[in-house]
Formats: C-alpha cells, structure tokens, sequence
C-alpha cells in the first residue's frame, strides 16, 4: 500500500494485489473488497472510504480514503485502549451477514489439527511439549464463546486514530469468526515491544457486550496462547532477540493461568 493523491488533491492510499501473488493473495484482496462493498456502509465502526477499485485477470487494486495516521502500540493511552473495547463490541454484537462466502478459512485451527511440529518444537524446546499434546483441549476452549462477525487481522497497526476517532483498516481477513480472535492478536502483536494490553480493554468491552467474563477470559488465554505457541515460531526471526524474549515469558505466564 502506497500514499497516493487522488485526480482532486485528495490523500488516499493505494493498495494493489497483483494476480502473480497467487489464488491465496487475490481471495484476501476480493474479500477485502467485498467488505468495502456490502459491509462498510453498515458496520457500527469507522473505516476508509472506498474512492474507486479495480478487479480483473491482473489483479485487484483499492483506492482508499487517508483515514489517518498509525500510532505505536506503546503510545495508546488507557483511554484509546478502552475505545478499542468499546468499537470491537460493537463490531462483534452486529448482526452476522447471511450472505454466502463470509466464513474465510481459520489458520488457528487449521495449525492447531495439523501443526508443523518440527518448526514448533526447534523455536520451542522442552517448553511445550504438554501444550501441543493438549491442543485438542485448546482447540475446544477458543471456540467456547460464539461466533460474530470480525476484523480478522486487528492490531494497533491495522487501526488509525484521526482526532481520537478510531479507524479500522485491512480488511482482508473479515468474516465469521471467533471474537477472541481479534481481542487475542492485539496482545500477541503488542507482546515484542514490550506493551502490555491494559485490562481496561477488556472492561469496555464487556460493558459493550456483556457476557461471562470468566468464559470469555479462559478463551481469551487460550487464544492468545495458541497463536503464540502454533504460529508464531515462522515469525519469531522477523523479532528482535529482546521481542522473542518477552514472547517466551508471555507464553510461560498464559500457561501458568
């Protein structure tokens, strides 16, 4: 995705998928698109308008809106992390789309059926090895709590704050899913750099959506602790040895509640 200015002077963003990216890349870009289409305009949270797109055999582009600006995970205040509770409330108590294609493949639980256990066990060690014998038991507890319709790739880089107005971006993970999902990756995504999210997220959120905390905490960790442990070793050498540091110590903590 690039800055661009529109035929008016307007700022916007061009975000391209070249077919050359494969099958995977262009059903992410069409989803993507889709939601611009048919679920934007009546999704309780902002995001960037649509200025123009195109879709053919050489692949698809979006033409978005500059919505603003992307603020470091260790720059969001208490308050801009309840806000967040607040607006994925929202976003998950809206009425789930009836329409065909919405439920996108689950990388979780597809890692969690067949894991790459070599690539686990080489970043991981001696560390986990009751952890992956049970995952039956994760893979059971993250889906303890109902589906709703979710951002899919939501972290603090996926989300910009004009005026102290949150807006959400890169949709092309959006569908049906598990709400722990995007409450989860913010954690796993702030956890190199050493922030920690506040519970103040999980509060606002419950008074947006009320529900059984206790419930919605259990399959929280096991979220969180499944993606850590099942996808995060094939991401660990984009870290710094500090951010894998702190990566092993969060995993010891989830294990340990």
């Amino acid at each position: 995705m690039r800055a661009v200015r529109t035929a008016d002077g307007r700022a916007a963003y061009l975000k391209t998928t070249p077919a050359a990216l494969g099958p995977d890349a262009l059903a992410a870009a069409r989803r993507e698109l889709r939601f611009y289409q048919e679920i934007a305009p009546v999704v309780p949270v902002r995001t960037p308008a649509i200025v123009d797109f195109f879709d053919g055999a050489e692949g698809v582009a979006l033409l978005l809106e500059a919505a603003g600006e992307v603020r470091a995970a260790g720059s969001w205040t208490v308050e801009m992390w309840s806000r967040l509770g607040r607006e994925l409330a929202a976003l998950h108590a809206m009425p789930v789309p009836q329409d065909q294609g919405w439920d996108g493949p689950d990388v979780l639980r597809a890692a969690l059926t067949d894991p790459d256990l070599e690539q686990i066990s080489a970043f991981w060690g001696p560390e986990v090895p009751q952890l992956i014998a049970r995952r039956g038991e994760l893979a059971e507890r993250i889906s303890s709590v109902p589906t709703a319709f979710i951002h899919g790739d939501c972290h603090t880089g996926n989300i910009v704050d004009p005026a102290g107005e949150l807006a959400f971006c890169d949709w092309q993970a959006t569908g049906i899913g598990r709400p722990v999902a995007d409450l989860a990756l913010l954690s796993v995504r702030a956890t190199p750099a050493g922030v920690r999210v506040p519970a103040a997220l999980l509060d606002a959120y419950l008074d947006g959506r009320p529900g059984d905390r206790r419930a919605l905490e259990s399959a929280l960790v096991a979220e969180e602790l499944a993606i850590l442990v099942f996808l995060w070793p094939r991401f660990a050498a984009f870290n710094s040895a500090e951010g894998i540091a702190r990566v092993r110590r969060r995993v010891r903590e989830l294990m340990e509640r």
